[in-house]
């Protein structure tokens, strides 16, 4: 009978207890390198993960954003425009406060109005704005963003639109002023110009 028995059950106790704590540490071991070699991959879990960030920041508060209007040659502010020559558009965000946070500057929440003395002379709501959408922009604290620039086609708007069509405005040293709203700010500064 003694001849039948197997191998394993003639081995002493303390074999069995140092298999189960050599199995242990092994297992151990393994999870460990398996977290410790996923970490390395991922930067570890004291990196932040950039969506949360992302989702983190905050709508900026109107009353840290400032809107300057600007009209120009598309890179350069201008005074004065000679005859013939289109005035260019645009403006500039800053974000005045501490902290990054986001802001809509889509078209859908931008406008322009060009007016002299008590008259609005031209102004985007009345251009077609159909395809116009939001955009969500990251303001760094102090950080200046500025709009492509537009052409202004010396015309008046009206409810029928605001382009080529209109009417042509006076020039010959004509006075007018530029302001401009972006997602419910207005612009500091109120730019007049004249035109030739």
């Amino acid at each position: 009978m003694s001849a039948n028995r197997s191998y394993s059950q003639q081995l002493p106790p303390e074999i069995y207890r140092r298999r189960r704590v050599l199995a242990i540490v092994l297992l151990a071991l393994a999870v460990w390198a398996i977290f410790g070699i996923s970490s390395l991959f991922t930067g570890g879990s004291s990196t932040a993960n950039p969506s949360q960030s992302a989702s983190a920041i905050t709508t900026c508060d109107p009353k840290n954003v400032e809107v300057q209007a600007i009209i120009g040659d598309g890179t350069s502010p201008k005074a004065a425009f000679a005859a013939g020559e289109n005035p260019q558009i645009w403006w500039s965000v800053t974000n005045l406060g501490s902290v990054a946070c986001n802001f809509n500057v889509g078209a859908k929440v931008q406008f322009f109005t060009i007016t002299s003395g008590n008259e609005t002379i031209w102004s985007s709501k009345d251009c077609d704005r159909s395809q116009d959408t939001d955009v969500n922009l990251t303001l760094q604290p102090g950080e200046i963003q500025q709009s492509p620039a537009s052409s202004w086609l010396r015309v008046y708007s009206s409810s029928t639109g605001c382009g080529a069509e209109q009417n042509p405005v006076p020039a010959g040293g004509a006075s007018y002023h530029l302001v401009v709203e972006v997602n419910g700010v207005k612009s500091a500064n109120d730019v007049q110009f004249l035109l030739n």
